[in-house]
């Protein structure tokens, strides 16, 4: 039996998406007024656009729409909420694919998609109304309200997507319906115990970054009174049109999207780091996330800004530094770099594995990266090392200039003062490793790598 997903950019119908279940069978077709338009643009650089002489691989289809899922826990609250099995991508894409990622509204019923333009609902939601979900988070999901799971973006954290218009100076939070879109994301600190100020953490290390230079997304401390991340959706605009309020969205993928990887290949150990498959690395490589430099419009720029997302990765420790950390924006004449996100020092906490998600040359663990590790690093990627130095040199002398003086920021409280204080000496710790082991990276002979 044959299904159909219909893909619409704010009102412009863009391709309909044939799914046959029993062969788990997927085809893809765009609309030509969609293809048309002078501004349109592909799903990814896996699916272009231009005439194939063969139909499009039923699996890069599959893989595309599933990299928008969330995953583990949202995952399988979203599956128990729509009674479907967590594998069954075309129900949870049928469910949730009204607020993913990108510039997408996917709809199994094309009238059904036509007539959400009508609704513009809005629900507010109070501070108090958020701290007291965080309260029942073990009895009510968090990503669950009214009954509806409002969480349809990739990953595993707790998170819940709003939409934040401002009005006469006062700030206002809202559950939105299609057509609007959610704005930001609220990032809750995790449950449990073994990740201590998480929020902070996060905070800090994009704050930093954004103090350094480089491209981040907007992040600011909600106290309700518990502390949650607001993070600024890159890929959303508020805009003024004739009906009134509107949201214009952005198309974007992550890495795995464009290297055409399934979700399961996040991680360049995919199968998993036990001995038996420890050498299978077929997962998202920092080799592979460079090679997605040759589906940018401006290659020279975005092979920099890989090499300094990269560097701050070793500079903050963030071993979870994986393959849908990293997203580009879509535009018909190709890929371009989008705002870094997820920033968080992850060795801060001793509970949580610190194996590297993406190997830096041949080497996994963080004790162990030194001179050769970058220049293998470098070969790996086509990074002269002399590059790599000269920027290095750069990202740790900033990081230096701005870390313990973020630290004194008024947005932390005395507890998590002293987390981050502590996090940001071990910044400038390893800001003097990263110019001392990419000096080492200069002097290893290229006959060894």
């Amino acid at each position: 039996m044959k299904h159909f997903l219909y893909l619409f950019a704010q009102d412009q119908k863009v391709a309909t998406i044939t799914y046959e279940s029993k062969e788990d069978s997927w085809s893809l077709e765009y609309d030509a007024n969609w293809v048309a338009l002078p501004n349109a643009f592909p799903l990814s650089p896996a699916l272009p656009m231009l005439p194939v002489t063969k139909a499009y691989v039923s699996g890069t289809i599959k893989r595309f729409v599933e990299n928008l899922l969330p995953e583990g826990l949202a995952l399988d609250i979203s599956a128990s909420t729509y009674g479907v099995t967590k594998n069954n991508v075309f129900a949870l894409i049928q469910q949730l694919g009204v607020e993913t990622a990108g510039a997408f509204r996917f709809g199994v019923d094309r009238t059904a998609v036509e007539a959400a333009k009508q609704d513009n609902s809005i629900r507010e939601i109070t501070a108090a109304e958020v701290n007291d979900r965080l309260r029942q988070r073990e009895q009510i999901p968090f990503v669950v309200w009214d009954k509806k799971v409002r969480m349809s973006i990739a990953g595993y954290q707790d998170k819940l997507t709003v939409l934040i218009q401002q009005d006469k100076g006062e700030s206002h939070m809202y559950l939105a319906a299609p057509p609007l879109a959610s704005t930001h994301i609220l990032k809750p600190e995790p449950m449990g115990r073994n990740m201590p100020h998480l929020v902070a953490n996060e905070y800090y290390c994009m704050t930093l970054a954004k103090k350094m230079g480089f491209p981040v997304a907007d992040v600011s401390i909600l106290r309700v009174p518990r502390p949650v991340l607001l993070v600024k959706r890159f890929d959303r605009e508020i805009a003024e049109s004739p009906a009134g309020l509107a949201v214009k969205r952005f198309h974007m993928v992550d890495a795995c999207q464009a290297s055409d990887l399934p979700v399961s290949f996040k991680y360049e150990r995919n199968l998993g780091s036990n001995e038996q498959v420890r050498d299978v690395r077929d997962g998202m490589s920092f080799e592979k996330l460079f090679a997605c430099v040759n589906h940018t419009i401006n290659k020279a720029s975005a092979k920099l800004t890989l090499l300094r997302w990269a560097l701050f990765q070793f500079l903050i420790c963030n071993s979870d530094a994986h393959g849908k950390n990293f997203s580009f924006f879509v535009l018909r004449d190709g890929l371009e770099p989008a705002p870094w996100y997820d920033l968080v020092s992850v060795v801060q906490y001793p509970e949580i594995s610190h194996e590297l998600a993406m190997a830096l040359g041949d080497v996994f663990d963080l004790k162990e990266v030194k001179g050769f590790a970058f220049a293998d690093f470098a070969q790996r990627c086509q990074i002269p090392r002399t590059l790599l130095h000269r920027e290095a040199v750069k990202v740790a002398n900033s990081a230096a200039k701005y870390a313990d003086a973020l630290a004194l920021n008024d947005e932390f409280t005395n507890g998590e003062r002293a987390f981050i204080l502590k996090l940001s000496r071990f910044v400038i710790q390893q800001a003097e490793l990263l110019k001392i082991y990419t000096k080492e990276a200069l002097k290893i002979d290229s006959s060894f790598l």
